[in-house]
């Protein structure tokens, strides 16, 4: 039975960290096409953007619709079928060079994503054990930021944006063949929720609390702006002074690297320290990359390096705090029959937050400079951070049933 136990853990892993690859590599893959596909398009600052919120705007589409898509399709189903709507469109996408075709291929895929990624958090929660479940957790977040990484590469070693985007299909390619001996957690239709709706049921007495937390978390997360370096890095180090593929193209790579070690250590580390110091460490963090990036916009001398440092300094805090932990709360507060709804809950204003920075960001770093729009950010992150501490629970080490006593108690933890 044990042995039986393990193989289930590494298919579920495994699984979840190819998903995560891929949906970090097709965000990022653009991030990186970017600089040879735009003057091939001869795209504007608007229309640019364009590309990366109209995929955002596909998954809150999906995140709509994951609910219904799981109660027919289970879980694994519903990860399978996204995958495969991956595989098929987005290795179509990169075939004609038109605007339009482009957005429309995107969004169909951020689709797909959007519903994986409110099912990859519930899957994982339900089918790992207690004592990993945070880790197999970060490494799904670990598995995202090697797909940003892998992107950048990519586009630096291949160069042509058709071969960078088309990536995405094997990636989800592989997806599918290793859901297709993953375990399902929850066959079968998901019984309803109680009478008035699940988003009655969601912000009623029972669930108001944990609600409303992960509402809050969903958009600061955003908020702070990790989507808009990811996006934009090769624009934000350009518009610092650095100039050259190798450096807009290899330097944010190194960039994301770093978040990816950080989000090994914190996948090591988060059973020991706990969740609730690891994301108070990581916003710090975040907030002193922010404080860096300020000065160097701002300084005439030592910008690039000083940049530099603060892009490191900050997706390392991410990773290793918030983008590793996010997913979790949702995924544990809520009992089997709202975690979809739960998920939900978090990621629709998450999302919106993402459509708003990955249209306007580049828009705004243009018009009113990095030291403004970062000075911006940093404000949003100590906001964070304040209410993390003031809210944010530690669940290291509790049961499923704990926690959703916790919740529904008010914030309280049961007294056996």
């Amino acid at each position: 039975m044990h042995e039986q136990q393990q193989q289930q853990q590494h298919r579920v892993t495994a699984a979840a960290v190819v998903v995560g690859a891929g949906y970090g590599y097709f965000g990022a893959a653009m991030a990186g096409a970017q600089l040879t596909l735009a003057p091939a398009l001869g795209l504007t600052v608007a229309e640019q953007g364009t590309l990366f919120a109209v995929p955002v705007l596909g998954m809150l589409l999906g995140v709509l619709v994951a609910g219904r898509v799981v109660a027919r399709a289970g879980r694994r189903g519903t990860l399978l079928g996204a995958s495969a709507v991956v595989a098929v469109v987005g290795g179509a996408s990169p075939l004609v060079a038109d605007l339009v075709w482009l957005d429309a291929t995107r969004f169909v895929v951020g689709v797909a994503f959007g519903v994986s990624t409110v099912v990859v958090p519930i899957w994982v929660a339900e089918a790992a054990p207690a004592g990993v479940r945070g880790r197999v957790a970060v490494l799904y977040q670990v598995s995202t930021v090697a797909g940003i990484v892998a992107a950048f590469l990519l586009a630096y070693a291949l160069g042509g944006w058709r071969v960078v985007l088309g990536v995405t299909a094997p990636l989800a390619a592989l997806a599918v063949v290793l859901l297709r001996g993953a375990p399902e957690t929850v066959p079968g239709e998901v019984r309803p929720a109680a009478a008035g709706g699940v988003v009655a049921e969601l912000f009623g007495p029972r669930y108001r609390t944990l609600t409303g937390f992960v509402v809050v978390l969903g958009t600061l997360v955003q908020l702070t702006g990790i989507s808009a370096v990811s996006n934009f890095s090769p624009l934000i180090f350009a518009g610092m002074g650095y100039r050259g593929e190798l450096a807009l193209l290899v330097l944010p790579a190194v960039v994301q690297v770093s978040g990816l070690l950080a989000a090994l250590a914190s996948a090591a580390t988060v059973e020991r320290l706990g969740r609730r110091a690891t994301l108070l460490t990581g916003t710090a963090v975040m907030a002193v990359g922010h404080a860096l990036l300020v000065l160097a916009f701002a300084g005439d001398r030592g910008g690039t390096a000083l940049g530099l440092a603060g892009l490191l300094v900050f997706t390392v805090g991410f990773n290793a705090g918030l983008g590793s932990l996010l997913w979790i709360y949702a995924a544990e507060g809520y009992t089997d029959r709202l975690r979809s709804a739960g998920a939900t809950a978090l990621l629709l204003p998450n999302l919106t937050a993402n459509v708003l920075l990955a249209q306007f960001f580049l828009g705004a770093l243009t018009a009113f400079g990095g030291a403004a729009t970062f000075g911006v950010l940093l404000g949003i992150t100590a906001l964070s951070w304040l209410y993390l501490f003031r809210v944010a629970p530690e669940t290291r080490g509790r049961s499923l049933d704990e926690i959703h006593a916790y919740w529904q108690a008010g914030r309280r933890w049961p007294a056996y």
